[in-house]
């Protein structure tokens, strides 16, 4: 059949030179005299003129020449387009085959053949699978997944595997390839960490997929695991996922995948043997810039020099501190003693959080403590089992004032008294191993009691006293009252002597001892 385009030439050089034979017109039109005299047969009878011809699509071209081309397809009923969309949709939907016999067994009769029926089907099925053509913003948007294919390395002679983190930027296509030990939550925050420090600099959004290890709760704003949420505040960035089982949205990422699976991941199985991740990853990153520094086919430039003409000049700076994985995350109640307990060692909070509701995060290095969303505590993380972090500034004014009465504390006391009473406190402390012991500070504090308003050669003459016969501090009181006493009693003995009127014992005659 001659093509539409032909028909109408053919039609108006007809209408321009109707007096022109067959055979000229053929000549002109690269068509047979016999072709043309079968066209313009066809357009007289049909009444088509120049005019109508060009107004007609194609097809209805077609139709209005030859009407009983399309009448044999008539008495066959079309296929059920509509039920093979929604099957294709579904995550186990019938076959094409099952809906073909279906369709066949309501009319054998009037059914199309099973090669028409599949043929017309894939025709229309193709009109429904249409792509919106990406326009990337510099510095706007990386997609990123894991390749499925794993890499090997050797360690005490056991063989273990790593995925491979893959990362693309939207508007250069730049690549970058990261091993991880698995696809865990921490292992992609690795990778994006990575991602961004060979980058140089910080995209708005990070494209990723529904991986559990991600998201929570997928959605069209989806729910993001608590890492991953703290990840994009620290980098002031959005994560935004693709529509489920819709590799599409992030066909960049899939390619970028392939790409290193088949020029870096398969040769490196193939051909090499590494000794460690980090052999692994030094691998990985010479093989990706040299692909980077590969032309792209259709722009005839490198991935690196249309980076650094678009994403490099529009990226966020990185921030100067490196990022902390939160390792735990939860939300308990504050006990009476305001301590709250991490792996069988227990942190102090201010005492007024109490019985209220705190949010602890916990990291590689510290632990935080937050209440309505604004940071309450901090601590390192200690490995004493049992054992417990306090900070002063959290006691309440009753428990900081018994927090005080410390060795130390007592100490600072005895050393304003004099040397002897920090012995005398000294030896206290050494029947025990705790230097905030309450036993030893009741008696340092019944000392303390009995030493007030006394002169300080008093409380060093009883502590020497006290050392030197072995005495505990509860028995300092008698030994008080016994220098009083001496003091007083030498006061009356030695009166004075010089008086006129006094006699002494000569006067009386004898010897008298009194």
């Amino acid at each position: 059949m001659i093509q539409p385009e032909k028909i109408r030439e053919i039609i108006r050089i007809d209408t321009i030179y109707p007096d022109m034979s067959n055979r000229q017109l053929g000549k002109l039109t690269n068509c047979s005299h016999q072709s043309v005299g079968r066209v313009l047969k066809r357009v007289k009878l049909n009444g088509i003129s120049h005019a109508i011809a060009i107004q007609l699509k194609n097809k209805e071209l077609i139709e209005s020449l030859y009407p009983c081309i399309h009448i044999s397809d008539k008495k066959y009923r079309e296929p059920d387009y509509d039920e093979h969309v929604k099957q294709s949709l579904l995550k186990k939907g019938k076959s094409r085959t099952l809906l073909y016999l279906e369709y066949r067994a309501k009319a054998p009769s009037t059914a199309l053949s099973k090669s028409q029926y599949f043929s017309k089907v894939r025709k229309f099925l193709k009109t429904t699978r249409l792509a919106m053509r990406q326009t990337h913003v510099a510095g706007d948007v990386v997609y990123i997944d894991y390749a499925g294919t794993k890499v090997f390395y050797s360690k005490d002679g056991q063989k273990i595997s790593a995925k491979v983190f893959v990362a693309v930027l939207g508007a250069s296509k730049k690549l970058f390839a990261f091993a991880t030990p698995g696809e865990r939550t921490k292992d992609w925050i690795n990778g994006i960490v990575a991602m961004f420090k060979a980058f140089g600099g910080v995209t708005s959004i990070v494209s990723i997929d529904n991986a559990t290890a991600l998201v929570s709760k997928p959605g069209l704003i989806p729910v993001l695991v608590k890492n991953i949420v703290l990840l994009g505040e620290f980098y002031h960035c959005i994560f935004d996922s693709c529509r489920v089982a819709s590799p599409q949205d992030k066909s960049l990422a899939e390619l970028g995948v392939k790409w290193v699976k088949q020029r870096i991941l398969i040769p490196m199985n193939h051909d090499m043997t590494f000794f460690s991740l980090d052999e692994v990853n030094a691998h990985l990153s010479k093989k990706v810039e040299e692909l980077n520094n590969l032309p792209l086919q259709k722009l005839k430039i490198s991935r690196n020099e249309l980076f650094e003409q678009t994403d490099g000049k529009h990226l966020r700076p990185l921030p100067k501190k490196p990022f902390e994985a939160v390792d735990v995350f939860k939300m308990l109640i504050v006990p009476a003693d305001y301590h709250i307990e991490h792996n069988k060692h227990f942190y102090s909070v201010p005492y007024k959080l109490a019985h209220e509701e705190v949010e602890v995060v916990v990291t590689n290095t510290n632990l935080k403590v937050f209440h309505q969303h604004q940071l309450e505590a901090i601590h390192k993380l200690s490995e004493e089992l049992n054992g417990s972090t306090t900070v002063h500034e959290h006691l309440s004014p009753e428990h900081s004032a018994e927090a005080l009465k410390t060795k130390d504390e007592y100490m600072k006391w005895a050393k304003g008294v004099g040397p002897l009473t920090q012995v005398f406190v000294e030896k206290q402390y050494e029947v025990v191993r705790n230097p905030k012991s309450r036993a030893i500070g009741k008696r340092v504090q019944n000392l303390m009691r009995l030493c007030l308003n006394k002169p300080q050669e008093h409380i060093e003459q009883a502590c020497e006293y006290a050392i030197e016969n072995n005495m505990p501090p509860s028995e300092l009181g008698m030994v008080f009252k016994m220098l009083e006493h001496l003091e007083t009693k030498a006061s009356v003995l030695m009166p004075p002597t010089a008086h006129k009127n006094i006699r002494g014992k000569n006067s009386f005659g004898g010897n008298y001892a009194h």
